[in-house]
Formats: structure tokens, sequence, C-alpha cells
């Protein structure tokens, strides 16, 4: 999973082998990833430590920007990996940060920085200078937002509401005007529906069908790519700026189940994760028995849909054009259930989420 958690969740905290190609897949050119710079020291420099990377990008100029959580802050580097400066700190200040999620680079420069805290987005401008702060929400903030424009984005919304005794949560993916509180129009939605005796017998379904559910990219040019996390379907929609369906991927894979290492070791980064948060996890938490089929997209540097799915034991992307025809894959040659990786026109990073060293490096691949 890539990241967890929410004002959902800070509620929640207070109260086996690839399946074998198919002949098809197997003509397919398969591009291997390498890594051509890395950045991070266990001890010494701070400028080059990590506390814990929560998100990365790159921009327009080929700066790499790096959130850390654990700092509150963002860290620059340049093309080649140098340290530029440390961008915000921890506190309620103006252009301070506290639980930051996630940010972005909206198409004409603004950087969006997702704050829990301050239920909407801390704002900085392409030369990283605070502009200004947006309270978008009320409760809920989303789990992911992407760009579209210079004044929209979709995001990934949860709303939940008592009828009777059933507790009923909203599911969307919905596009946002830039300081709006109530959303334009709605892309997809759901609703799942469960009774307090439902969630006190089974409370992992706040994190695997509410919290890390869905895969959510924007091009920054109006459209929109959704997949729903699943062991058993692989599927992606594309919607363009209208709220039309313009795109549909889809591959038949057969379902992975989960080694018992495999779950021990989600189930010990998730506890430790909702713990580093501030609160004590209430409950056991217990990952789903399959693996995901999809668990990010991004839009590459060859302008393609890449789409990294979760059965295989080394990150593998199947590739998609405009037209949802599988083209290429890309396979990164490492090993480890925790690889995230933030994939754009600009270049791929990557880092793990839970490396077996301890301490994290942030990767520009090639």
């Amino acid at each position: 999973m890539k990241r967890i958690g929410s004002a959902l969740l800070l509620t929640l905290i207070a109260c086996g082998n690839p399946p074998a190609p198919s002949a098809d897949e197997s003509a397919l050119t398969v591009d291997t990833l390498a890594v051509a710079m890395s950045i991070g020291e266990e001890l010494g420099d701070s400028t080059c430590t990590f506390g814990l990377i929560q998100d990365a990008l790159i921009m327009e100029d080929g700066r790499m920007l790096v959130l850390d959580r654990q700092g509150a802050c963002i860290k620059v580097f340049d093309p080649e990996g140098g340290y530029l400066a440390q961008v915000s700190r921890r506190g309620g200040g103006p252009g301070e940060l506290n639980m930051p999620w996630e940010f972005f680079q909206m198409p004409g420069g603004d950087v969006m920085v997702l704050e829990m805290m301050k239920q909407g987005f801390v704002v900085f401008d392409d030369s990283l200078r605070f502009e200004t702060e947006i309270s978008h929400w009320t409760q809920n903030p989303p789990m992911q937002s992407v760009p579209l424009s210079d004044s929209t984005f979709a995001s990934y919304k949860i709303d939940a509401d008592m009828v009777g005794e059933v507790i009923l949560m909203n599911r969307r993916i919905v596009i946002y005007t830039v300081g709006e509180r109530e959303y334009d129009k709605v892309l997809w939605e759901d609703s799942l529906t469960a009774t307090p005796g439902d969630l006190m017998e089974n409370p992992s379904m706040f994190i695997t069908d509410l919290l890390d559910a869905f895969c959510l990219e924007g091009d920054g040019a109006g459209a929109v790519y959704f997949s729903q996390k699943s062991g058993e379907e692989y599927l992606i929609t594309g919607w363009n700026a209208s709220g039309d369906e313009f795109f549909s991927a889809s591959l038949n894979l057969e379902p992975v189940p989960k080694t018992p290492g495999e779950i021990a070791e989600e189930k010990a980064y998730v506890t430790q994760y909702i713990q580093n948060m501030g609160g004590g996890m209430p409950f056991e938490f217990e990952p789903e028995p399959f693996r995901d089929m999809v668990v990010a997209l991004g839009v590459g540097p060859d302008g393609n849909l890449w789409v990294q799915r979760g059965t295989s034991d080394t990150p593998l992307f199947d590739v998609f054009d405009a037209s949802g025809n599988q083209v290429r894959q890309a396979a990164f040659p490492e090993q480890g259930w925790s690889w995230t990786f933030s994939i754009s026109p600009r270049g791929i990073l990557a880092w793990e989420a839970d490396p077996a060293d301890g301490f994290q490096r942030l990767y520009l691949l090639e």
C-alpha cells in the first residue's frame, strides 16, 4: 500500500509468485528501469537525510522535491542531486506544516501541499515561496488529489453519514475548483454500509475499503485516470474534463495470494505507521489475502499511462497508449514489497516506504 490516513484515520486513532505471462504479453518489449542517481544518508548531513518520505515530484525545471512527513517540510534538490533548500517547517502558522499528506504541481506552477491539520492546501509558487493557504473542507479532507488544469483538480473523497443504526460511507471521485468547498462534478461514486457491530468485527475495512482503496492520476490537461484496488480485477478508467469516459484498459490476470511473510510485513508496517501518527493502534490490522492487481498510476515521460502491477515480485509497469492498447512494459529489478514511485512526464522517482536497512533514499530512474 502506498499510504494510509486522513481525518477519518485521526478519528480511528483517537477512539507468491507472479502469474505466467500470456502469449500476447510475452511478445511485448520490456524496458528495464535503472538507477541514475540516489539521494539519502543514514547519518551525517541532515540536508540529505529523510525522516519519512511521504511524496516526491520533479518540477518543470528538473528540481526534485521531497515531502518529508516527519520533518514537516519540503526538501529541494537540483537536477544533479545537490541540496538546495528546505521549504517550510513544523507548526501551525502561515506556510507551516504539521501533517503534510501529499503534494502536486499545478500546470501553472503552484505547488499544492495537502495539509490534514489545516483541512486544505498550503500553496507555494514555482519558486517555492509561500503564497497562500486554502481551507477547502471542514472535515474529512480527500485521500488523494491530482491536478487537472490551472484552476481544477480531482480528488478521492469520503463522506460518512448515519442512517438509523447503519453507517453509510460514500466514496466519490470528484472535480474541484481551487478555493471552492463544494465539488463541481462527480466522476464516479459508490457507497458502503456497515453497522457499528460490523466495524467492531472487521475494523480493518477502514483501511482496506476506505483509506487505501483507489489509484488516481491526472495528466494536468483535464484527463483523470482511476482504478479501484482489487485482488480480482485489473481495470483502469479515464475521464476527460467534461466528465465523459474516454479511456478504458484491462488485463486478464490470475489472482496472486500474499505469502505469510508479506502479510506479516504489511501488518507490522501499517501498525507502526499509525502509531507514528501520534496514537495507538486500536485494533489488529488484517491485510487483504490477495495482492492488488493495480497499485499505482502515472503518466510517464513518453506521454503514455503507466500502470504498476501489484502481482509481481519486483515492480512491473504496463504501459498503455491513449487508446487503451498495451504497448510495452517496464520493469524495475529490485526486490521489496514497499517500493513507491512518482511517475510524471518529467521523469520517474522511487523510494522504499519500508527499507530493509532502516533509512530512506530517493532514486531518480532512467
